[in-house]
């Protein structure tokens, strides 16, 4: 069996065991049942092929009620009840609501998964010809340390994918997003993610319009709000939040930074189309670089790039790129130069740095860059390739 898989879970003991009962059977997403708009809206972000729904006797008409809706709203899902104890009438009851199986916290984890394979042979081709059609469109970007300026590098990153793609549209995500700025930039925070996440229904054209001003032609900003909790529901509206924004934008590049950079993998990492980690030249980065790359695999979707980026790189100095490369396990796709004055200048000046020092080197690097993740073979050249809005 291949796939996502979701599950509707309120015990901790039930969510520790479908874990371990399931691994390596398919990814396994969660929420719970607190809100039914959200766990519909749940299994369409995820294009989950199997539900399951835990039962318990205390809050059985709601876990009855996920069922119906689950079965009812996508037909070609297998929904299964997920039980402490299974007699005839909790068994009749959940039948009845419309789960093809019942099965019982505890039990054998190999028999768990023989059902879901033999229900999954069955299923109708609908489902994989739903799964096929979803959107992978975002980039990644992280810091090993945050000595590291990622919002910076992802700041530069989709201004020039802006200007190589004119007429697509690029959403820009700072998590990393400090008072009433984006970025290092001079766009205002009047909207947040944390806003959009306290009401994902309202998430539409309109809303992102006029909730967020063009920075440069193609290209809206974004900023994260406070906090950075993203487990359980809210990790949940998180991901159908993305979800929703990855079909509104031609592609989106989210700045995690280092804090709390695991999360973001553990939630969203099947979205993800390249994770971008920056590092630089220390031996402990490096080895931090390697022990992140591993923690994260099992979290992203087999056929997303995971891409270094060496910021501050000195030629002169060991290890050089290739040798960087060699060690954490991942190729090294960019090497920035630290050009200090001219990063200052453009900080201070609230500008990318492909603005105010178009003939940098870190510039040049970023541009060839994105060139690639946006399937340029040869980035555009030219006096006044990027210009302001």
């Amino acid at each position: 069996m291949d796939g996502t898989m979701l599950a509707v879970v309120e015990d901790a003991g039930t969510e520790a065991w479908l874990d371990q009962a399931l691994q390596g059977l398919g990814r396994l997403e969660k929420v719970t049942r607190s809100d039914l708009g959200r766990v519909l809206r749940m299994l369409e972000a995820t294009g989950a092929s199997v539900a399951l729904v835990e039962m318990t006797d205390r809050d059985a008409t709601q876990s009855m009620a996920v069922i119906n809706a689950l079965s009812n709203a996508r037909p070609w899902v297998t929904v299964i009840a997920v039980t402490r104890i299974a007699d005839q009438e909790t068994v009749l009851q959940c039948m009845r609501s419309g789960a093809r199986d019942c099965v019982i916290v505890g039990s054998d984890g190999a028999e768990l998964r023989d059902r879901l394979r033999r229900h999954q042979l069955v299923r109708p081709s609908h489902w994989g010809e739903e799964l096929q059609s979803k959107v992978r469109n975002l980039t990644m970007v992280t810091a090993v340390t945050p000595q590291i300026d990622s919002a910076f590098f992802a700041q530069n990153l989709a201004v020039s994918m802006a200007a190589q793609k004119p007429g697509q549209r690029i959403l820009a995500i700072d998590m990393d997003a400090r008072g009433d700025t984006v970025f290092h930039s001079d766009s205002k925070n009047n909207f947040d993610l944390g806003q959009l996440l306290s009401s994902p229904d309202t998430l539409d054209e309109t809303l992102i319009d006029t909730a967020l001003e063009e920075y440069r032609p193609g290209l809206r900003l974004l900023a994260g709000g406070p906090g950075s909790d993203f487990l359980g529901d809210r990790g949940a509206d998180l991901f159908i939040a993305l979800t929703r924004l990855m079909t509104m934008f031609d592609h989106i590049v989210l700045n995690v930074g280092a804090v709390s950079q695991s999360a973001w993998v553990r939630v969203i990492g099947v979205h993800v189309r390249e994770l971008l980690l920056l590092a630089n030249q220390e031996v402990p980065v490096v080895r931090a670089a390697r022990d992140n790359i591993a923690d994260w695999r099992p979290y992203l979707a087999s056929n997303t790039d995971i891409l270094v980026v060496v910021d501050g790189y000195e030629p002169a100095v060991p290890p050089k790129a290739d040798e960087l490369g060699d060690s954490v396990g991942a190729e090294v796709a960019a090497t920035l130069p630290m050009e200090w004055k001219q990063r200052l200048e453009a900080i201070n000046l609230a500008q990318p740095i492909l603005e105010s020092a178009p003939k940098s080197g870190y510039g040049k690097a970023v541009k060839a860059l994105s060139a690639r993740l946006m399937g340029n073979t040869k980035a555009e050249s030219g006096k006044g390739w990027l210009k302001r809005a």
